[in-house]
């Protein structure tokens, strides 16, 4: 049954739902009437039953002697005196034989079935000084039954009409509820179909309607985006893998058909492109993970800070023999306990490798390095860990400034030292993201650049047990 509902739209399960509600409250409603008409209908029988009777046990009470006046016209009515004697009676002669399926020891209304007709009796007795004396009142009873019957037959008529209207209305209201829904299934086809970078059409009413084609159109526009980038990115990759490979063909191609004189720098040339394209395809399998990252791992500010000791260890090695002072501006023991960031220890590792080689490039082997640890607040009020990568090299070209972590974005100067292929910034930027925070580049007042990362601290780690 469920399975059969599934396949239906949802304009046909609507309709099919209200309909049943409907019946359910028309039908209980229609219960309920004829249930208080069938008891009006008794309790006016029984109070008719009673006035028939009273004129009698009246009589029958202040005069037991006395001859009974006859019943009025329409009145069905027996005396019987304490001997069993039949003292009046106008009750007809079936209801009369059927005396002894009475209880006449009962003061409630009864059902008499009779071949004729069902009549309602009640029985009445007077207590006088002779005896107790018997009065039976009777109604005809088909009369209400016809009754019932009829107001039965214009419920069930009147109801299903209700309930009828009720589906009809309620496939109207659905179809002129659901119909933005459609136009707007036509719109997404259309622009399916044509290819048209355009959004899907957003209401004036601020209804639901409104608020899923806003939805949609930003799930399209981060699609369209993504796309981009990857397309971009195929591109870029494309451009930056042609040059490694044609050097290394080339390189190939004369050891093929030289006569082996330069063999070792031919070698060594081809060793260095093949080593060019390994790092490029290692930052772009990293920057794809990276992009792709929802998530990351809680890790507290004190692992970071000492991810950063390390960091500098490996940038002084990098810079021995060279005339380059690199400091390290630690924060204090109390802000590293202020909980934990959403990125791995390794990767923050990976991210001020890059800036702090991006830096060493810079000063061309002569000047000052430096990186600054702290946790500060936001302007929301949330507390973030906050990276600066400083160096007193040449600076930034302010046109270069904008493009500075895109993907394959290169300055011409002497800073880019003409190596790496402009992934490094990017990668930096993609794992920042992918915590929550945000990396931004800018010159400085005196000379050289300054590259700030932060990222959102949470709650304080719990102590282990």
């Amino acid at each position: 049954m469920r399975a059969a509902l599934d396949r239906l739209s949802i304009r046909a399960r609507i309709t099919i739902g209200t309909v049943l509600l409907a019946g359910l409250f028309f039908g209980g409603a229609g219960f309920v009437v004829r249930h208080q008409v069938e008891g009006i209908l008794n309790d006016d029988a029984v109070e008719l039953l009673q006035s028939d009777a009273a004129p009698f046990e009246t009589a029958v009470q202040r005069e037991p002697g006395d001859p009974l006046d006859s019943p009025g016209e329409g009145q069905l009515v027996a005396v019987i005196d304490a001997s069993g004697v039949i003292r009046a009676s106008t009750l007809p002669a079936d209801v009369s034989a059927a005396f002894g399926s009475l209880d006449l020891g009962s003061r409630a209304a009864q059902k008499l079935e009779t071949p004729s007709a069902d009549y309602l009796v009640l029985v009445e007795t007077v207590d006088t000084a002779g005896g107790r004396w018997t009065i039976v009142s009777a109604r005809n009873h088909d009369a209400s039954g016809v009754v019932l019957d009829r107001l039965t037959a214009g419920l069930v008529i009147g109801l299903g009409a209700l309930i009828l209207l009720f589906g009809v209305m309620s496939w109207l209201l659905t179809g002129a509820a659901l119909r933005p829904v459609s136009r707007l299934r036509r719109s997404a086809d259309a622009i399916v179909a044509s290819g048209s970078s355009e959004l899907l059409p957003v209401g004036p009413a601020r209804d639901e309607i409104t608020e899923l084609a806003t939805t949609l159109n930003h799930l399209i526009a981060d699609l369209r985006a993504s796309a981009a980038r990857e397309r971009q990115m195929v591109s870029d990759a494309s451009h930056e893998l042609r040059t490694p490979l044609a050097v290394l063909q080339a390189q190939l191609e004369l050891l093929r058909t030289s006569e082996h004189r330069d063999l070792e720098s031919d070698v060594r040339a081809a060793e260095r492109a093949a080593a060019r394209l390994a790092h490029l395809v290692a930052d772009l399998l990293e920057l794809s993970r990276l992009e792709a990252q929802t998530g990351g791992t809680a890790t507290p500010v004190h692992e970071l800070v000492a991810e950063a000791g390390d960091a500098i260890d490996r940038a002084r090695l990098q810079a021995a023999g060279e005339e380059v002072a690199i400091d390290f501006a630690v924060p204090p023991a109390e802000a590293t306990d202020a909980g934990t960031v959403t990125m791995p220890a390794m990767l923050y590792g990976r991210v001020l490798d890059n800036l702090l080689s991006n830096a060493l490039t810079a000063v061309g082997g002569a000047g000052r390095i430096t990186l600054s640890i702290e946790v500060a607040a936001a302007p929301d009020g949330q507390p973030g860990l906050v990276t600066v990568v400083a160096d007193s090299g040449a600076g930034i070209a302010a046109e270069f400034l904008p493009h500075a972590f895109d993907r394959f974005s290169q300055e011409d100067s002497a800073r880019a030292g003409g190596q790496g292929a402009g992934l490094g910034l990017a990668i930096v930027a993609a794992a920042v993201e992918a915590a929550g925070g945000s990396a931004a580049i800018r010159n400085s007042d005196d000379a050289g650049a300054i590259v700030s990362i932060t990222i959102p601290i949470g709650q304080k780690p719990l102590p282990s047990l």
